[in-house]
């Protein structure tokens, strides 16, 4: 009855005089209600459907890069050209609900440099706390620089466990070890004289002259050092690599600021005999560990950023990059993580190495962007290391780069890098490398 009352009151202010009663009106919005429902809930069904379909897509994501950097290298007052060139492809997949109603993410990463292609990754996540399978190890530093010498690298099989609380985040992985090699340091001996006789013979080739494989080889001295091979026999020290390593990571995340303080300790077993056919040899245990700190600060969001790390390792030099070449580079033979000096003593010996870096980012605009890079690594006194042995290393890059687009990337920089040997007169004049890349990436 209010109702009636309300409504001809309001149509008589109007001076418009329609009779409507309240159960008719009722009625009619009943009536409306029915035909526009239809229409909400189609295109509610469409709206659905369309976010449905935009998460299809993101489920599976490819990603790909390609990078061309020639270069001039200037070192010994000589001059040489490097072009390097190489390729990244990505595959990321989520797959919702596929474990215990929590979702899964597939990552597989490879790296293809002129004639080698390499997995660099290939994990399975499972809701964003617990990582499977083949992929950079916990000692690496999310946010590292690069061009540091001091950032820790390396892929492993691990598995990992991270528990986020709000900006810190704690993380734990058991992971299958970089195998710990080891080798001869006997400063004593003689250097050989493969060196020399290698500079002969590239002259001869640059006068023309054959070489007469009649002529007889001179003989080579006893190298004062030598990497044991894992899969030689007859070595003295025979390293099982059978233990895994663990890792901890304690992370700080927030949207200005990214600090991470990680940990890796590896468990290194081997027997030691000087007779090859030996049998049921006892184990010993090697102990090496290490610690990285990175710090990621951004004064200016998304326009300068200051990187900061630092690093120790003790016996874990085959995790950071300079000396881990080192130990690669067969013409130089030198062991960057434990050696020994008696092959009658199963004792080994380990080094030791610290450093830091640092990175600064500036981008002048959105298109330009000028960055300079900085880091020394130096392993401490030992005096049983050969003369020609590592000691330090530092480097320092400024670079600068325009983004073109979105796919299309232009750098050019310079990278000044100098290594010193344990005796000063064996040291290297330093590396000025003069380079350009062009980056796609999709």
């Amino acid at each position: 009855m209010k109702i009636k009352i309300a409504l001809l009151g309001l149509f008589f202010a109007n001076s418009i005089m329609h009779p409507i009663y309240a159960d008719e009106y009722v009625t009619q919005l009943e009536a409306d209600e029915v035909s526009i429902n239809p229409i909400i809930e189609q295109d509610d069904v469409k709206v659905e459907a369309a976010q449905e379909e935009a998460k299809s897509k993101d489920l599976i994501k490819l990603g790909a890069a390609i990078s061309m950097s020639p270069a001039m290298v200037y070192q010994e007052k000589r001059w040489s050209s490097q072009n390097s060139i190489g390729a990244k492809l990505t595959f990321k997949a989520e797959v919702p609900n596929a474990w215990c109603n929590k979702a899964a993410a597939f990552n597989i990463a490879a790296s293809c440099k002129e004639k080698k292609t390499t997995l660099s990754s290939a994990t399975i996540t499972i809701g964003k706390m617990t990582t499977i399978g083949y992929g950079s190890t916990i000692f690496s530093y999310e946010k590292a620089a690069d061009g540091l010498l001091i950032s820790p690298g390396g892929s492993v099989l691990q598995i990992k466990n991270e528990h986020t609380f709000d900006w810190f985040r704690i993380g734990y992985a058991i992971e299958k070890p970089i195998a710990l090699q080891v080798g001869l340091f006997d400063k004593n001996q003689p250097e050989e004289k493969k060196s020399a006789s290698k500079e002969q013979e590239k002259k001869k080739e640059g006068q023309g002259e054959q070489k007469d494989d009649k002529e007889p080889k001179e003989p080579k001295g006893i190298r004062p050092n030598k990497v044991d091979q894992l899969t030689e026999k007859e070595r003295f020290f025979k390293v099982q690599n059978n233990f895994p390593s663990l890792g901890v990571n304690l992370s700080v995340i927030r949207d200005d600021l990214n600090i991470g303080l990680s940990g890796l300790f590896r468990f290194s077993d081997y027997t030691h005999s000087t007779n090859p056919d030996a049998q049921n040899l006892p184990n010993n245990l090697a102990f090496t560990c290490g610690g990285h700190l990175g710090i990621q600060y951004q004064v200016i969001p998304k326009k300068f950023t200051i990187t900061g790390q630092g690093t120790y390792v003790y016996g874990l030099g085959d995790y950071l990059p300079p000396l881990a070449a080192v130990q690669s580079d067969r013409d130089r033979e030198e062991m960057c993580a434990a050696y020994y000096i008696d092959k009658d003593k199963n004792h080994l010996s380990f080094i030791n190495a610290w450093g830091l870096g640092a990175a600064l980012e500036y981008c002048v605009t959105p298109k330009w962007t000028l960055s300079i890079a900085g880091s020394y690594l130096a392993t401490l006194e030992d005096s049983q290391k050969p003369g020609f042995a590592f000691l330090k290393q530092w480097n320092l890059i400024p670079q600068v780069a325009y983004k073109f687009n979105n796919h299309f990337t232009f750098s050019g920089g310079y990278d000044v890098n100098r290594e010193f040997r344990v005796n000063e007169t064996k040291d290297k004049a330093p590396v000025h490398k003069f380079s350009g890349g062009v980056k796609f990436s999709l």
